[in-house]
C-alpha cells in the first residue's frame, strides 16, 4: 500500500530580474525554476544576465478536489510550476506557487502576473504520488439520444 502523500512542498523560486527594454516598465522577470530543481552552473549562467531574487518559504500545496489539472499538469509535453504575483511599482509581490493550470489562469484573467518555468523532476515525482493516491477519474457518461423521429411527427400536426 502507498504511504499517504503530503499534500505540501517547501519551495524557493528563483526569479531573474533585468532592466525592461520596454519604456513603460522598470523591470522585466523570468521564473527560472525552483529550489529543488535548478543547477549551480544554471544559477550562474543567468547570474550573468540580470539579478537573481530568490523568494524563500513559497509552499506548493495541493487539494483532492484539483487532482484532474494536476494530471493533465503532468501529461503535458513539459510540466510546469506556476508563480502568481501582483506587480506593485515594478516589485514584483508573489502571491502564490501552484502547479494548477486552471488556477493560474483564473488569476491571469483578473490581470495578475503569472510567471511560469518548468516543473523539476523531485517535484515531478512529489505530484505523481499525490495524483496517483488520490485521483479518480469521473466515469463516462452514456449519453441519451433524442428521439428526432418523434419530434418531426408533432411539428407537422
Amino acid at each position: 500500500m502507498l504511504d499517504t502523500p503530503s499534500d505540501q512542498f517547501a519551495v524557493t523560486a528563483v526569479l531573474l530580474r533585468k532592466p525592461s527594454v520596454n519604456r513603460w516598465q522598470k523591470n522585466s522577470w523570468l521564473l527560472l525554476g525552483t529550489l529543488p530543481g535548478l543547477t549551480e552552473s544554471s544559477l550562474t549562467e543567468a547570474s550573468e544576465q540580470g539579478d537573481l531574487v530568490y523568494l524563500t518559504e513559497m509552499q506548493l500545496k495541493l487539494y483532492k478536489q484539483h487532482c484532474d489539472a494536476y494530471y493533465v499538469n503532468l501529461m503535458s509535453e513539459q510540466p510546469k510550476v506556476y508563480l502568481v504575483c501582483s506587480e506593485e511599482s515594478g516589485e514584483l509581490a508573489p502571491m502564490l506557487a501552484t502547479v494548477d493550470f486552471d488556477e493560474a489562469a483564473s488569476h491571469m484573467e483578473t490581470g495578475q502576473t503569472v510567471l511560469d518555468a518548468p516543473l523539476a523532476d523531485a517535484l515531478c515525482v512529489w505530484l505523481e504520488h499525490f495524483v496517483i493516491f488520490h485521483y479518480k477519474p469521473t466515469p463516462p457518461k452514456k449519453r441519451k439520444r433524442r428521439k428526432w423521429h418523434d419530434a418531426d411527427r408533432g411539428d407537422a400536426k
